[in-house]
């Protein structure tokens, strides 16, 4: 199996593949995982994840993110293909849109089964038409493949709408996780911190809306609230966010804490969870809180709507950091509400664990070797 992404850098798109990633090695796959760029968190697959080199093998196509390398993979796609790839595959899969998927499109290998996974909704962020020149020839690209994956029901709707096509063999196959997973993960590590706090697990990008929770952050101390915030990650807006925390006088309140392989620990002492983000394709560690039992608070995407079943499980609120502010200003002084969203995040990891066999289930149908093999 041929498996080409953008990087194993922190995200939720990495973090669904390596979940994926068990279940591909369970049907008896070898794995290729190519990486258009090196960047990756400090593991080490067979260490950390105990997979040895006949079953994973681990490359890199270009070693960081330049504008010449990009213009590369849009220009001359099948020459980047084949310059890295030698092998010939049984499946063969475009683990991101944009990039990765433009390249796998160009195979010749006519034997392999090619999928393609999409994880952002194109009506709101359609970044992946940066390596197209227009919209025929994305589509065109996409009409390569044998299967399309979403990672969502919206994100689905969204390439529909955005795209119109009329491919057939589509499918939405969520994350997989499970409670008594991220449960285990959180009992690894001792997390250092005893104070109560406000969490994020976010990268440090304009799309995450983490300039709206500082500004939410700092209306609560305008009321006097005594609170913490951390958030867990990195990326290009780290020294802006710095110098808005200094700005706003919030050294105390808001701290940013570097992007770990393993977060769960940081789930012990958290009081809610909170997503700040202008756009969400589903909202992977919103999925992860719920499994660990913590409230949510979430700014209204069409992600989280669907991972929170529509405030099922969590509170939506509106998207400014007004709305964010006052719920994050109840779950500080009002248990009861507290409470609540604590029963919904207990529903919320009922429901999760159960349609984590389902997607499972779904991978398997994928990706069951042809009577070929």
């Amino acid at each position: 199996m041929l498996i080409i992404t953008k990087h194993l850098d922190i995200g939720g798109a990495e973090k669904m593949l390596l979940r994926f990633l068990p279940v591909f090695i369970s049907l008896g796959y070898k794995i290729d995982l190519y990486l258009l760029y090196n960047y990756r968190m400090q593991m080490d697959f067979e260490f950390d994840l105990g997979y040895t080199s006949n079953q994973i093998e681990l490359f890199s196509i270009f070693p960081y993110k330049t504008n010449d390398y990009k213009q590369f993979m849009k220009n001359e796609p099948q020459e980047v293909y084949y310059s890295v790839i030698h092998d010939t595959y049984d499946v063969e899969i475009a683990f991101q849109e944009s990039y990765a998927t433009k390249i796998i499109s160009t195979s010749k290998n006519k034997k392999s089964k090619k999928i393609a996974w999409v994880h952002s909704n194109f009506q709101e962020y359609h970044f992946s038409a940066n390596a197209y020149d227009n919209d025929e020839e994305e589509l065109n690209a996409y009409s390569q493949f044998n299967n399309i994956v979403f990672c969502s029901k919206s994100v689905q709707n969204a390439f529909d709408k955005t795209l119109k096509n009329n491919f057939k063999n589509k499918e939405v196959i969520y994350p997989l996780i499970h409670s008594a997973f991220c449960n285990e993960c959180a009992q690894q590590h001792q997390q250092q911190m005893q104070d109560s706090y406000f969490l994020v697990l976010s990268r440090y990008s304009p799309q995450k809306g983490l300039d709206r929770l500082i500004k939410a952050a700092r209306l609560l101390k305008d009321c006097n609230m005594l609170f913490k915030i951390i958030i867990i990650g990195k990326g290009e807006l780290e020294h802006d966010l710095k110098e808005m925390i200094m700005m706003y006088n919030l050294i105390d309140e808001v701290h940013l804490v570097p992007a770990v392989p393993n977060p769960f620990p940081y789930f012990k002492n958290c009081i809610c969870y909170v997503s700040p983000s202008y756009t969400e394709a589903f909202g992977v560690s919103v999925q992860e809180a719920l499994c660990m039992h913590i409230p949510v608070i979430a700014c209204d995407t069409p992600g989280t709507r669907e991972v929170l079943k529509n405030g099922l499980f969590g509170e939506i609120v509106e998207p400014s950091e007004y709305a964010l502010a006052n719920a994050m200003k109840n779950c500080i002084l009002d248990s009861g509400y507290t409470n609540t969203l604590i029963k919904k995040a207990t529903n919320g990891a009922d429901y999760w664990d159960k349609k984590e066999t389902i997607s499972k289930k779904k991978l398997e149908v994928l990706l069951s070797p042809y009577p070929r093999i």
